[in-house]
């Protein structure tokens, strides 16, 4: 086996005070300050002649367009594939719209490319290993309060050949929003503070990546004081009513999308909570460096076929946030990325947790050990629902539609990582998946 190299960069993303905060309509005003600096954090492996690179940046999203552009101009500089190159959002509320270019000093593509640079640059002779966690009582399903949150936290150490930690690369569902819309201060959210206390403490890069959070909202102490009330209680999109009627606008009621009222308090007791279990999945990770490495890269139409009803269409304001659309063809790009046991894929927006379990349940059975779901990568369409939730509706669901994305999209998804996970995988299904 090839000698493996692993290398870690890191870059600040922060836009102007002023710029808008992004991820809810009803913020009128501009940022007032930084609270903490948003980072693009990058680590570079090189296996057996492949190397691959997984960038991950404190914003929103990306459109793929820019995404592309990141991608190319790393490739320019330091020769890594495009298709080989990993770019996801830890999907934070509280950063700047990426589209808007006058809201950064210096163009935002090149600060993202410049993190995975420095890290092709700095690779080093390196062991890795991988692990799972699972954190419970910390994210909570916000289309239907009784249906589950995807628990699992996903866990890869890189360290140095002789045993310094490099870099610690998690995974979670749980959306970034514990600060809500009446906050104006710059800040990574809780996936911020994680990274931020984690490198603290292990001296080392701390890469954090999104799982199926797209129906998936923090629990943090504010949601659960709310819930042991016994008031009734709307979720998202007032899809669901629990504890009685809930009533749109009768102030004794309450929904689970009103983030008001979030604090930075919140945001470190959940990256606390979440670090404590990926520091004890961390130190029990059996570390090797022997790395074989393997990237598919395809794209899947996610546009609804000609007997779906036709896309609802976007308003001007909605639209801002998803141009790259046709009638007809949403081309979602989708990249499998297999580290030795483990096998990532990638979807271009807001996956639901049920759809990253059943994605890990069908790798586990073909061998992998551990397969992860990273959302918010390379790219987005916004939400990726699954086709049953297009009978229910709601708030994801909408969006959706209003894009003109298929029910069918998930299974489209499937049927085109089904073929090229069966050929890399360690062993074959018995249940003929």
């Amino acid at each position: 086996m090839a000698e493996l190299l692993a290398g870690v960069g890191k870059t600040t993303v922060t836009p102007r005070v002023g710029a808008h905060l992004v991820g809810y309509f009803n913020r009128p005003e501009g940022s007032k300050g930084v609270h903490d600096d948003l980072q693009a954090r990058a680590l570079v492996l090189t296996s057996g002649g492949i190397t691959v690179a997984l960038c991950s940046v404190e914003l929103l999203w990306l459109w793929t367009s820019i995404a592309n552009e990141v991608r190319a101009k790393a490739a320019r500089r330091c020769g890594i594939p495009e298709a080989q190159i990993l770019v996801c959002c830890t999907h934070t509320h509280a950063g700047a719209a990426p589209h808007n270019p006058q809201d950064w000093d210096s163009p935002l593509t090149d600060c993202i490319a410049d993190a995975i640079v420095q890290a092709y640059e700095a690779r080093q002779p390196a062991r890795v290993g991988f692990g799972f966690g699972q954190l419970f009582g910390y994210n909570i399903n916000r289309r239907w309060l009784n249906r589950p949150a995807d628990p699992s936290v996903g866990v890869m150490r890189v360290d140095s050949a002789d045993g310094r930690p490099l870099a610690v690369v998690s995974n979670f569902a749980c959306h970034a929003v514990v600060l809500g819309y009446d906050n104006y201060w710059i800040s990574g959210d809780w996936p911020g503070y994680s990274s931020r206390l984690l490198e603290a403490e292990l001296g080392c890069m701390a890469l954090y990546t999104q799982g199926g959070a797209g129906d998936v909202n923090p629990l943090t102490e504010t949601v659960r004081q709310r819930l042991a009330a016994g008031h009734p209680v709307g979720t998202i999109g007032d899809l669901t009513s629990y504890y009685g009627d809930y009533r749109k606008g009768d102030p004794a009621t309450w929904n689970i999308e009103d983030r008001g009222g979030g604090t930075f308090l919140e945001c470190e007791t959940l990256a606390r909570a979440y670090n404590a279990e990926v520091l004890r999945v961390w130190r029990a990770i059996q570390m090797t460096d022997a790395l074989p490495m393997w990237t598919e890269q395809m794209i899947v139409n996610g546009a609804a076929d000609p007997d779906e009803p036709r896309g609802e269409g976007l308003s001007p304001e909605y639209r801002r946030y998803v141009p790259e659309i046709h009638e007809g063809y949403i081309p979602l790009q989708i990249m499998l990325l297999g580290l030795g046991p483990a096998v990532w894929v990638t979807q271009p927006g807001e996956v639901f947790s049920e759809t990253a379990v059943e994605f890990r349940k069908l790798a586990q059975q073909m061998g992998y050990a551990f397969p992860w779901l990273v959302s918010y990568a390379n790219g987005s369409y916004a939400y990726l629902p699954p086709g049953n939730a297009f009978a229910e509706g709601g708030y994801e669901v909408a969006w959706a539609k209003r894009v003109g994305l298929s029910r069918h999209l998930q299974d489209r998804i499937h049927d085109a990582i089904l073929p090229m996970l069966r050929q890399h995988a360690p062993r074959q299904p018995d249940n003929g998946a």
